[in-house]
């Protein structure tokens, strides 16, 4: 290898962003930070030190450079959108105020809301100064009010910590005169509001608030019996608890004119609700199909109750994976993303892809119904067809070889039989054509099966009130310690993804060595894992250098015995038929 002290800033630059790609990250540091030496100001050098940082898994340290480089260079390359990436992706926060950035990209909806919470609880509680045992005097109500990060928190994301939750429980509390102090402003109850249904309404109330709840309910059912001028005051204090009445949101609308946070309330509880119950959804077919499968029946039956996730805006999805895939597919393939739940799969796929054909089916109505609604939101009605049916029914629906690309994440590992639904999906795969597959990792999901076996022992319920009781007393440490760890897992402050962990109706995991053995059993070749967290890709390769694909499932299952939690979400991985000759990426 040539010294790097006799080449070009360029040349340098171009061999170290080579030795990145290839994740030959020592000698790609070398030649980036030569380089560095040698032309500091460069823009293409500190852009390709940015996009290294983030194959490494280094957000922190990409997004300095990142930001730096907005303000060298501004308008350089995809640089904003690649610092946006990095933002939604932080552990922790930047030695500079990001609070800024946070709220453009809250305003714009450019930014993965369900994981971008993480970071704004860590920047409203150590810059801001939000925490559990802050004074809720007139003053500093004044100063939460007026705080446009912590309202458009409330506004557009799940909350995820304690501490902010006990600020909302006795700003709760404050609006529902049982604390002393002067009244909640109205905009600011209006968010609260918003804050707890983001979360499902998954914290519960003590006996005096109930009673609270019950008296704003009586007064609300019909629309006759509501009061105008005490209807915002009214009807935001009972959405705190609840959903209030259609009817009743819809007497406030005229408060809306001049305060965005109850205009935001009026399109979450009057606008959207109605949207959703009036969409048309399709089916696929011309009927309901008579599906038998009582697995499927109790599974759609969950998700029409609580239909997951909620989500807002669409990311622009920077990565570096290797193009491979984008090569080996068709200039606009023919998609199925089976099972996508409310449509934020479909959502970047319609807006970073262009297809042929793109369908998204689902077993539930009203999953679909809120994907059909946020995509007409977004502006991408047009490039997906959304459409009701469930995966065993499909060979009757469909025609056989009918897809370049199938997504199926977080679906199979739902169903009686995950052979089965994969099959029929695989039946659906033109020659030479590539599948995205989720499941659930035995490994990483050891708490929840535990967990998910010491309710099935206690014969605990599945009702709402059921979920909360088990949350409050999870969150109060009565429970088993053993279900201690539970507590870090940020699924546990929403009421419909808490469902979904624990009480879900059909749950299996799986083992790379199980992984091999289906894919070896539908003839398709593995092609690697896409983890959404380059570390960990990083720290496999350095550990099995002989398996530079990464593609050795026997290798990655003794890679996770020693890292247990390196597939908390879920195994996510692409597959192919090798009839095309596609190569592993």
């Amino acid at each position: 290898m040539a010294d790097p002290i006799a080449l070009s800033p360029a040349e340098l630059t171009r061999r170290g962003a080579a030795f990145s790609r290839a994740w030959r990250m020592k000698e790609a540091y070398a030649d980036l930070t030569a380089a560095l030496r040698l032309a500091p100001d460069d823009p293409e050098l500190r852009y390709q030190i940015g996009r290294h940082h983030m194959r490494n898994g280094h957000v922190e340290m990409a997004l300095i450079v990142f930001h730096d480089l907005r303000r060298r260079a501004p308008g350089y390359r995809d640089v904003a959108a690649r610092f946006e990436t990095c933002l939604g992706r932080l552990r922790f926060p930047p030695p500079f105020d990001i609070s800024a950035d946070l709220i453009a990209v809250l305003e714009t909806g450019q930014i993965d809301d369900l994981q971008a919470a993480r970071i704004i609880t860590q920047v409203l509680t150590s810059r801001h100064g939000i925490a559990a045992d802050m004074g809720l005097d007139d003053a500093r109500i004044a100063t939460i009010t007026s705080n446009r990060l912590f309202r458009l928190y409330l506004r557009t994301c799940r909350n995820i910590d304690p501490a902010i939750e006990a600020v909302m429980l006795r700003l709760r509390r404050r609006a529902a005169g049982l604390e002393p102090g002067p009244a909640l402003p109205a905009g600011l109850l209006a968010d609260l509001a918003i804050g707890f249904a983001n979360d499902d309404y998954v914290v519960d109330w003590p006996t005096d608030e109930a009673a609270v709840a019950d008296r704003l309910r009586t007064a609300l059912t019909g629309a006759e019996a509501v009061v105008p001028g005490a209807a915002p005051g009214l009807v935001m204090t009972l959405a705190l608890y609840e959903a209030p009445p259609v009817a009743a949101v819809a007497q406030i609308r005229s408060a809306a004119a001049d305060d965005e946070g109850i205009a935001a309330f009026i399109a979450r509880f009057h606008d959207e609700p109605l949207a959703l119950a009036a969409e048309p959804v399709e089916m696929l077919g011309r009927a309901e199909t008579a599906t038998t499968d009582a697995v499927s029946a109790r599974v759609r039956s969950q998700y029409e109750t609580a239909p997951y996730p909620r989500w807002r805006g669409v990311v622009k999805n920077i990565t570096d994976f290797p193009d491979t895939l984008a090569r080996a597919l068709p200039a606009q393939p023919d998609v199925l993303i089976a099972g996508c739940g409310t449509g934020r799969h479909p959502a970047n796929w319609a807006s970073a892809t262009t297809c042929r054909s793109l369908l998204a089916i689902d077993l539930s109505r009203n999953s679909l119904a809120y994907a059909a609604v946020k995509m007409r939101e977004l502006g991408l009605a047009d490039r997906i067809r959304f459409a009701r049916a469930d995966i065993l029914d499909l060979p009757a629906l469909l025609p056989p070889a009918s897809f370049d690309l199938i997504e199926a994440v977080g679906v199979l590992h739902h169903m009686a039989d995950p052979f089965r639904g994969w099959q029929v999906l695989r039946d659906l795969l033109r020659p030479g054509g590539w599948m995205r597959i989720g499941l659930y990792s035995r490994t990483a999901r050891r708490h929840i099966t535990r967990a998910r076996a010491w309710l099935a022992d206690r014969n605990w319920g599945k009702t709402p009130a059921d979920i909360r009781r088990f949350r409050r007393e999870l969150v109060a440490g009565r429970l088993d310690p053993a279900l201690d760890p539970l507590k870090d897992i940020t699924d546990i402050h929403n009421l419909h993804h808490l469902r979904d962990l624990l009480f879900h109706e059909q749950e299996l995991t799986f083992t790379p060595g199980m992984i091999r053995d289906h894919l070896d059993r539908l003839g398709l070749t593995f092609a690697g894992f896409s983890t959404g967290r380059p570390e960990i890709l990083h720290t496999y390769r350095h550990r099995f250098p002989e398996d530079p694909t990464a593609t050795d499932l026997d290798r990655w299952a003794a890679f996770e015995a020693d890292h247990p939690d390196a597939f908390l979400g879920m195994y996510q991985f692409w597959c192919y038929d090798p009839q095309g000759g596609a190569v592993r990426i």
